[in-house]
């Protein structure tokens, strides 16, 4: 069997934040709840009103008592919040934050959110890892929600104190914009003292990876499926890892396109399509509308239409041994990161390449529902206009019902244009010839061809040519490299 080395086993520390046991309120479901705690030099406080003191505000106002803003704050190590109390102003635009676990850290106003938990907020509990949506604030005012979690086999609400969850970075960017603070409106505690070092990221500060079991640890999890033409078992392969994958609670997306609806606009009897940024959405079908994080699974890297798509818009690509083999040995691990295929061997840098992901992906639906908007792909064609040129790269148009698998060769180039849309493009036109594009060839970033021999002659200099290798390329090595030679 012609298959490449395998990847090298990453190891990825653990870097969430834990709490005290004893701060657990006992309304907490038990068998939900780490049993882990850390050790500290100092007791914790009695109860949650000890952390709100009532002090003075050194303002150009009349001193007057008021208790200490209580925050969410960003968590560097890991990139959650967490509930915490505004200690002290430090400087430029920062403060000295205390954190529940009383772990602290400075923490720049941007970066600081009200103590404001919301009916629908998406939140992830601090024990166990479990997701899940806020559904009651009436308690509010003593910093205690009710949280609403769906592990694959059972719906549960349970009361949780604002330090046992913690929010998904992506989750405040998109839905907590009205939760945002000035210096205005902080109330520091004024207790003058310096900030002592601390050993952060460190076990005092961090969440070991627990291996919290959930009944259905893939519940709400899409996975689409692809295998290198290598291969020699492929529909034996493929089976296994889908009999894997539905006994874990998850679920098999036959293709992107499933939800992504991949349509753009034909025109000039179908020798011109055009799609923008607008049209690529989370749209799924009615089957796959419970998902709330998706991943791709291979046997090894390819340069298959699923992959490279999952590669532009950052979807980690991972190993199919890691659901296959844990389903042998009957258990699951829920770390996906130690598994992380290669991006691919980039012909130009003669290297394989690492995959640039967030290693958080999956903790929250935003990752899913505002993908285009995914920061840490490398949208190597961001705002670019391109045009691509000749018929093999125009899209079919729908004819009612699902095409088959855009991993079909006869249809992979055709994908070509929605992967420079998941890469960033503003823009991106077909045409069958020149002469329908819709604008002058110079107008474009780029125009793309699908070989180097389809090249046309006699092309202005000041259009930038390139073909889809290249396009590949660059999506692998996660730069733009330098453009193909006309010649």
């Amino acid at each position: 069997m012609d298959v490449g080395p395998a990847p090298a086993e990453i190891k990825v520390p653990s870097s969430r934040k834990r709490r005290r046991v004893e701060d657990v309120k006992p309304v907490r479901v038990p068998s939900k709840a780490s049993t882990r705690s850390k050790t500290a030099n100092t007791p914790a406080p009695a109860t949650r009103v000890a952390k709100r003191l009532r002090h003075t505000v050194s303002t150009g106002r009349a001193l007057a008592a008021q208790p200490a803003t209580r925050v969410f704050a960003l968590w560097r190590q890991d990139g959650h919040y967490y509930a915490g109390t505004v200690h002290s102003f430090q400087t430029g635009t920062k403060y000295l934050i205390k954190f529940d676990d009383e772990t602290e850290d400075q923490v720049d106003v941007a970066m600081l959110r009200r103590c404001e938990l919301r009916v629908g907020d998406a939140v992830i509990l601090c024990h166990g890892n479990l997701r899940g949506t806020v559904v009651d604030v009436g308690q509010m005012e003593s910093e205690s929600v009710t949280v609403e979690v769906d592990d694959g086999s059972d719906t549960t609400r349970s009361e949780y104190a604002t330090s046992d969850v913690r929010i998904a970075s992506r989750a405040v960017q998109s839905h907590w914009k009205d939760r945002t603070l000035t210096a205005d409106s902080i109330v520091t505690i004024i207790r003058p003292k310096s900030l002592r070092a601390t050993l952060s990221p460190s076990g005092m500060s961090l969440m070991s990876a627990t291996s919290f079991k959930h009944k259905k640890p893939f519940a709400k999890t899409g996975f689409v499926v692809t295998l290198t033409v290598r291969n020699k078992h492929p529909e034996q392969m493929k089976d296994s890892v889908m009999l894997a994958i539905k006994h874990n609670g998850g679920t098999v997306i036959d293709d992107w396109s499933s939800i992504f609806p991949m349509e753009g606009t034909h025109s000039q009897s179908n020798k011109r399509w055009i799609a923008s940024q607008e049209n690529f959405k989370f749209k799924p079908k009615p089957e796959f509308e419970g998902l709330e994080r998706v991943f791709l699974l291979a046997d090894d890297y390819n340069q298959k239409p699923k992959f490279l798509v999952a590669l532009a818009l950052g979807i980690p690509c991972l190993s199919n041994e890691w659901i296959r083999d844990d389903y042998l040995k009957k258990q699951t691990s829920p770390d996906w990161q130690p598994v992380l295929l290669p991006a691919g061997f980039s012909e130009t840098l003669s290297a394989r390449v690492s995959q640039l992901v967030d290693l958080d992906w999956g903790n929250c639906k935003e990752h899913l529902t505002d993908i285009i908007s995914n920061t840490v792909a490398s949208k190597l064609f961001s705002g670019k206009t391109i045009l691509c040129l000749g018929s093999d790269l125009v899209p079919l148009p729908s004819r009612g019902g699902r095409k088959g698998g855009s991993d079909a060769t006869q249809d992979a180039s055709r994908v070509v244009p929605w992967i420079m849309i998941c890469m960033g493009a503003s823009r991106v036109e077909a045409v069958t010839e020149a002469k329908f594009a819709s604008k002058d060839l110079p107008a474009y970033d780029y125009v793309i061809v699908k070989e180097a021999t389809d090249f046309p002659k006699d092309l202005e200099d000041d259009v930038t040519l390139a073909h889809v290798p290249w396009v590949k390329d660059c999506l692998i090595s996660g730069r733009l490299l330098t453009l193909p030679s006309r010649r």
